[in-house]
């Protein structure tokens, strides 16, 4: 099956039946790996490090792996990490600063960072931002939301890039077939830390839309992410002040609203004929309503209108029912309650 993976890090202006995705209150870690592929290191311990970062700090997190030199190497992933300061390799920075690890520190380095890491997404953000990536014509365009939830003053910027996960590469002390996760690709901006979003003063509740694109001439068999880093400068030097990606919300639960809720769960969500959709009520509903909408918000099919009994309910959505290829919104609608998935058929 062919994959189009489409991920991301900032706020997402996108309409279903008049219902635009919010702005989360969440704040997440940017780990950042300075690396290169020619490097012995990179490939022992800091390839130790880096695979059980991830697999540790989960969506609690956002991973770069920045490739400053060699056949993996981008621009902006060098000034990056010349921006947080960094010389040699490898490096590991949480937001911008650096971690120390080293051949010897692994596991130590690995507690500290999970105990960052946690305490990070227990805050309550100042900033963050929304958005959902869509790929048509050859590109990637997004329109994303940056939201304050306090009143401020600084000068930030929205930076919008594309990594890609799991790329076959050679590595040093790895070997040809190296399996590289959260590889940075590009900035969709010519200035690697993006489009100005504010230099002043702004009061809590405050939003700012704004607009980037990236032509990508191939999707096909890569998993590519679309993430978005707010950055705040200071001085010369760029500091993240909150990452996001699309999608994470969904598989993390709220530590600002904890209370059992009704779900929707589509897998897979990139299909080329079925799609399996799973509903979740935490009670029985007298009325309910499980849709299909496309990209113009036009209503595609119906699942279910009636009644939905509490626990587990399947359903199966086909690519000939919706009409074809394309990005699709899958929307649960119970009393005071809406949920939206979405699924790509190809």
């Amino acid at each position: 099956m062919k994959k189009n993976y489409f991920i991301l890090l900032v706020a997402s202006l996108f309409l279903v039946q008049g219902v635009a995705q919010e702005v989360v209150q969440k704040q997440r870690s940017l780990l950042t790996k300075r690396t290169a592929d020619w490097c012995p290191n990179c490939g022992t311990y800091g390839w130790t490090y880096f695979k059980a970062a991830i697999e540790q700090n989960g969506n609690k997190a956002i991973y770069i792996a920045a490739h400053y030199d060699g056949n993996l190497k981008d621009a902006a992933a060098e000034e990056i990490t010349d921006n947080f300061g960094a010389f040699y390799q490898p490096k590991f920075f949480i937001n911008e600063i650096e971690q120390g690890v080293n051949s010897g520190n692994v596991n130590a380095k690995l507690e500290v960072l999970k105990t960052q890491v946690d305490a990070a997404f227990e805050e309550m953000p100042e900033v963050n931002c929304g958005f959902e990536p869509i790929y048509e014509n050859g590109a990637f365009n997004v329109a994303a939301k940056v939201k304050f939830f306090q009143a401020m003053q600084g000068d930030f910027y929205l930076g919008i890039y594309l990594l890609e996960d799991h790329v076959t590469a050679p590595q040093a002390s790895v070997g040809a077939n190296a399996v590289h996760r959260h590889l940075f690709r590009k900035s969709f901006t010519a200035e690697t830390f993006g489009k100005s979003i504010i230099n002043g003063s702004v009061t809590a509740g405050q939003t700012f839309d704004l607009d980037f694109a990236l032509t990508v001439p191939d999707t096909t068999n890569h998993e590519y992410e679309v993430i978005g880093i707010i950055w705040e400068k200071v001085g010369d030097k760029y500091i993240p002040a909150n990452v996001w990606q699309p999608g994470l919300d969904e598989t993390v639960s709220s530590v600002f609203n904890p209370a059992p809720q009704n779900s929707i769960l589509v897998f897979p969500t990139v299909t080329s004929q079925v799609a399996n959709i799973s509903v979740e009520s935490i009670e029985n509903q007298s009325v309910a309503q499980l849709e299909v909408f496309d990209l113009t918000g036009r209503r595609v099919a119906v699942l279910l209108n009636g009644q939905l009994n509490a626990g587990m309910s399947n359903f199966q959505l086909d690519r000939e029912t919706v009409g074809g290829n394309g990005l699709y919104f899958v929307q649960l609608k119970t009393p005071g309650f809406v949920k939206t998935a979405k699924v790509i058929f190809q």
